[in-house]
Parts: C-alpha cells; structure tokens; sequence
C-alpha cells in the first residue's frame, strides 16, 4: 500500500503518521514545496520579532518522521491530480503515484489588489522564507504598514513593534473564512496595541500603494489617507491551495469538498485541515475550520480512515480558532 499526503503542515504530518500508526508495512510518502524541515506557522511572528530563533519554531511532530519511515520529500509542489491514473505530477516534472492520496496543502494568502502593482513595496508573512525575508528587511526600515484583519493582523503589528518598527496596521474587517476572533477580545488587544505605540486604521482598505523612489512607498487608503512607510507586511487570510486539482474530479468549493470522513467524491482521495471544507454532522453543512489543532485533529482522522477506519470528524468548541486566541492572545500582546 503507498499513502501520499501533499503537505507537511499540522493537517500532513498528523496524517502520515495516523496512516503508519495503522498499516505498518505501507510506504508512506509526505510530499512538500517546502524547503525548510517542518515548523510551526503560528510561531513566525515571533522569528520576526526576534524572540525566537530558527530552532525554537520547528514542529517537534515532524521530528520523528524518518524513524516512522516516513520518507519527507521537499521542494515538491503539487501541479497536476490524475485521479484516474493514481498519479500526482509536481512543478519539478516528477510523479508520485499512490493508493490513497490525502490532499493537505493549506492555503495560500490573498493579495490586495492595489499592491499588485508595486511588487516591491510588500512582503508576505505565510512561510518560514517569508518571515526571515521580513525580518531582513524590517532591521533597515523605520515605518511599516501591516494589512490583514484580525489574529493574523494582530500578531504581525505586535512582532514589527517589538523588533522597534513605527507600526501602522490596516485592519480590513472580520475575515471571511474560519472563525473570528470574539469582538471583546479584539478590542482589549487593539488598545493595547494602541497603548504601544500601534496606529490603527480600522474598517479600511489600501486603495493605492505609490512607489516613491524604489526605498519609500506611500500607501492610500480607501478613505482617501496616505501612510508614507518603507514596507508593507501582508498578514491575511489564506484561501485553500487547490488549484492543482482542476481537472482531477475532485470536486471543491471554497476548499475541497469532504464528508464527514474526511472522503472527497473520489474514494481514495482525501483532505484535510485549512484546504479541506468539511462537512460538519451539528450543523449539516460544509465549512473550512481554520486553525493548527482542527488541521491536526483532521489529518489524523484522514490517515486513520485513508487505513482502513471509519471515524467521524466532529468538531467541538475547542476547535473553534476565537477560543484557542482569546486571553493568551491578550497577554502575548501586553508581554
């Protein structure tokens, strides 16, 4: 049996490890575009920041995966899906093929469309390369814009204000995918940021971004305000990457469509965490769960039913991302 999982974040290494755990002969492979050995994402913000170095984000799940026989191949990025053929085709040219496939490759962050037009006034913060890039870069700035709404907005103003950065965040409103934060809690940690020294401009959007002289950068907003700054950090939100799955048959929404089992319309294709939309039993309808332990507790259950269980995927109060961020969110920000 040969179990291929596209990711090596929460929901893939949970996965590959649930699938070895069950079938203890298979060939389990873990297919990521990732250079860097697996690390934890919610952490970046402290790399930037500098309270954390290199090693002090790495995801201790993925420690152990070559003990598991868990072969990691890096710097793969899903292009193609023949489900008819059990066959994957990365960027590379390479191919992988399996008999069961778990699709856990996450999302991807949105762009504002105003900065697609001055590519070098912004930076993403999603991966590790993104993170040391904005670190690099923000030790020679003095101002810096950070666009996203909520957690993710959040913690990249906090981090840019610890590394010593004038701070103006750009919070666009609620995000429209995973669960906001609660509107209380946000409030507390906005006027903290305030309290630091944080400018905040809420309910807006860049509207324009004007590329000054190739060091400094002039940001319009939609009400008609400029922010002159040196850099603009993009903290959004991601959308699900799955673009490589057009024409595979697998059917997808927002994220790709799965039952309560985790199971596409194809069945032996499955997915899990932030690029997976889940049909959730309560409520009885499907929704992404945006957040590092729903894509764990996803992923083990895709690798355990991809082996032969048949476990239901409930989802209870504690996956709900508001919850996990509330009071520590505020004492991150007060630190």
């Amino acid at each position: 049996m040969r179990y291929l999982i596209l990711g090596s974040g929460p929901a893939g290494i949970a996965a590959a490890k649930a699938a070895r755990k069950l079938d203890k002969d298979a060939e389990v492979l873990l297919a990521t575009e990732e250079h860097a050995a697996p690390y934890l994402r919610p952490l970046l913000p402290d790399l930037v920041s500098g309270e954390r170095e290199l090693p002090g984000v790495a995801d201790p799940q993925g420690k152990n995966l070559a003990d598991l026989k868990v072969r990691l191949l890096g710097g793969k990025r899903a292009r193609r899906v023949d489900s008819a053929k059990n066959r994957v085709t990365f960027s590379d040219g390479t191919e992988e093929t399996y008999n069961f496939l778990c699709v856990a490759t996450g999302g991807r962050p949105i762009l504002p469309l105003a900065l697609m037009g001055a590519p070098g006034s912004f930076l993403f913060l999603n991966s590790l390369g993104d993170a040391q890039r904005v670190r690099e870069r923000a030790m020679r700035s003095d101002t810096t814009v950070v666009y996203g709404p909520g957690y993710l907005g959040i913690e990249a103003a906090r981090a840019m204000r610890k590394l010593g950065n004038q701070v103006i965040w750009i919070n666009p409103g609620l995000p429209r995918f995973g669960n906001p934060i609660s509107g209380e809690v946000e409030a507390r940690v906005t006027d903290q940021l305030r309290a630091r020294g944080v400018k905040v401009h809420e309910g807006t959007e860049i509207a324009d971004v004007i590329d000054v002289d190739g060091k400094n950068y002039e940001v319009v907003t939609a009400g008609g305000g400029t922010i002159r700054c040196h850099l603009v950090v993009v903290a959004t939100e991601r959308l699900p990457n799955i673009g490589f799955l057009d024409g595979s048959g697998v059917k997808a929404g927002a994220g790709v469509l799965v039952d309560e089992y985790l199971r596409t319309n194809v069945s032996n294709i499955y997915a899990a965490g932030d690029c997976a939309e889940v049909y959730d039993v309560n409520r009885r309808e499907s929704r992404i769960n945006f957040g590092w332990r729903s894509a764990i507790k996803q992923g083990q259950l895709a690798g355990e039913n991809m082996a032969g269980g048949g476990k239901v995927y409930i989802k209870n109060a504690e996956d709900y991302f508001g919850l996990l961020f509330g009071t520590p969110l505020l004492e991150r920000v007060k630190a």
